[in-house]
């Protein structure tokens, strides 16, 4: 029987080692596969989808995620949990962060978005997923970088590239010359967004659950 506030996490490269707060009745799952979020549901109270299983296995389906919702609570964001998020929210699937906000506006659709390849050692990401190189994109011509139209067309010529073979010098070699520098330092600073992602996630369900009582920082 899960105790009172139990909460698992779904993650891999979104959410680093080092991003994984160690709290009591938290506990940290490799990215889920098929029929993870159905077993996990009958184990904890609570459940953070962030990252899930791409193309060497089944991830879990929307259908899967609907009946979770509907025994625990369940929150989703950053990467697959993203996706699964917005499909699900009208049943109770919370979704957070903006790349979720992306799904549910339309900005985005498919795992292809979020998807990257993996170290299996490290389970640190080895490719660039599309939705980073959106968001600085966007960040780019909020600060006068480029012009919209030459980062419609970067993202657009980025996504060509397999996102397993994705790098960010890939991305800048696509850019304008005179904006590489400048693109390379946005890159450097702010060019994780599903990490952004995950940890303003983890946190944000941290938070709730404290304010219920919970034994959460």
């Amino acid at each position: 029987m899960a105790s009172s506030g139990s909460l698992a996490v779904f993650c891999g490269p979104s959410l680093a080692p080092e991003d994984r707060l160690l709290l009591a009745d938290v506990s940290y799952l490799p990215p889920a596969s098929r029929g993870d979020i159905e077993r996990a549901a009958a184990r904890f109270d609570n459940l953070l989808l962030i990252d899930g299983v791409f193309h060497h296995d089944l991830a879990p389906s929307p259908k899967e995620c609907y009946k979770a919702a509907q025994r625990v609570r369940c929150f989703g964001a950053a990467s697959l949990g993203a996706l699964r998020a917005a499909e699900c929210a009208p049943y109770g699937f919370a979704p957070l962060g903006i790349i979720a906000r992306w799904y549910i506006c339309e900005v985005i659709d498919g795992d292809d978005e979020v998807a990257v390849a993996v170290d299996p050692r490290t389970q640190s990401a080895l490719s660039v997923p599309s939705v980073n190189i959106r968001f600085v994109a966007y960040l780019a011509v909020r600060r006068g970088i480029i012009a919209r139209s030459e980062a419609d067309r970067l993202v657009a010529q980025a996504r060509e590239v397999f996102y397993a073979d994705r790098t960010w010098e890939d991305v800048l070699a696509l850019a304008p010359e005179e904006a590489r520098a400048a693109l390379g330092a946005l890159i450097a600073r702010h060019g994780d967004l599903k990490r952004v992602d995950a940890r303003f996630a983890l946190r944000r369900v941290l938070r709730a659950f404290a304010r219920l009582g919970h034994a959460y920082a």
